[in-house]
């Protein structure tokens, strides 16, 4: 008997049946890009390791494992000290060190999965491509033109910047991949998923810098402060009682061992063999743009100066409240 293989479905057939979910919004395509006047960027890009000409690279993966680990940490302290409290006052409550296992047992997972390669996207400008690792080390790259950014809803109110890509063919990264779509995440820093604004900023970050490169991307000049956008965050509580020095040894340790793939490497090199590889960016409209209207909670489509334009067949754009 041969085995059935599961239906596979194209990927414009996937984003249709991403486009009816509940928690999800399509933006619009890789082409229109924000209004010049609201692409105001606070981020430091000074640190050329993660931001040149040949690419810009994300490491929300590890600064998110790093995070939840400060908090697990937290709680393994909490519950280790009542756990010893509790059988230092009476011997026969030694059993509570099996629940105290099995509760801690993902924080012991978080602490091993630093070990582990992965986490870290770029943004390859010069290859005009998106490449990431799994924890395995293998790699999948993907054309940044076919693109597909979505808003993907978040408890509690968060919304995440996802971006939809056809999966390269015969992928081997276990990276997320559903119902044909591959699916990365466009954060750079825990502040993207804090609002639509925020995660539709973040995609023009991206985009612009893939266009136009570093020079578009640079910190707007009357920002008072600027951040660094792979910085993890420091919430006190979490950080302190969770022992986050130590944590912040052990994650640095694992980082200064990992070493993107030679064919990574290979396509990020300032002197890089690009043949084979379509590296035309993606022009975006000189005329049309789009804008985020807070008192509608919706973007609308406008003109150079910022006027307001009516719809367009086919536009993605939508009130916000739904997404």
């Amino acid at each position: 008997m041969t085995s059935k293989q599961k239906p596979t479905i194209s990927f414009e057939e996937g984003i249709e049946r991403w486009k009816k979910r509940g928690d999800t919004a399509p933006m619009e395509p890789v082409d229109l890009a924000m209004w010049p006047g609201d692409a105001k960027f606070e981020n430091d890009v000074s640190d050329r390791s993660l931001f040149n000409e040949r690419f810009i690279e994300s490491r929300i993966g590890e600064n998110e494992l790093l995070d939840n680990t400060y908090t697990l940490s937290m709680w393994h302290t909490i519950f280790l000290i009542c756990i010893v409290a509790a059988i230092c006052e009476n011997p026969s409550l030694w059993y509570l060190v099996i629940p105290y296992l099995l509760f801690n047992s993902f924080f012991f997972l978080s602490i091993g999965a630093f070990a582990r390669p992965g986490g870290r996207i770029r943004f390859n400008r010069q290859a005009q491509l998106v490449q990431t690792v799994d924890g395995k080390g293998n790699v999948a790259a993907v054309p940044w033109r076919t693109v597909q950014p979505f808003f993907r809803l978040k408890m509690p109110g968060r919304v995440d910047l996802q971006l939809a890509f056809p999966p390269p063919l015969g992928n081997k990264a276990k990276i997320y991949e559903y119902k044909g779509v591959l699916w990365l995440d466009g954060g750079f820093d825990c502040l993207d998923d804090s609002d639509i604004p925020s995660a539709g900023l973040r995609f023009e970050f991206i985009r612009r810098y893939m266009e136009e490169g570093l020079d578009a991307i640079q910190p707007t000049a009357d920002l008072p402060t600027y951040s660094k956008p792979s910085g993890p965050p420091r919430i006190p509580t979490f950080y302190w009682v969770g022992f986050g020095p130590l944590i912040d040894r052990w994650a640095a340790y694992h980082a200064a061992k990992f070493r993107w793939p030679d064919e990574v490497e290979r396509l990020c090199a300032e002197d890089a063999d690009l043949s084979g590889h379509d590296t035309t960016p993606v022009a975006s409209n000189t005329h049309i743009f789009y804008r985020y209207d807070p008192r509608g909670e919706s973007f609308y489509l406008c003109d150079r100066n910022g006027v307001r334009l009516p719809p367009l067949k086919n536009s993605n754009l939508r009130p916000a409240a739904n997404v």
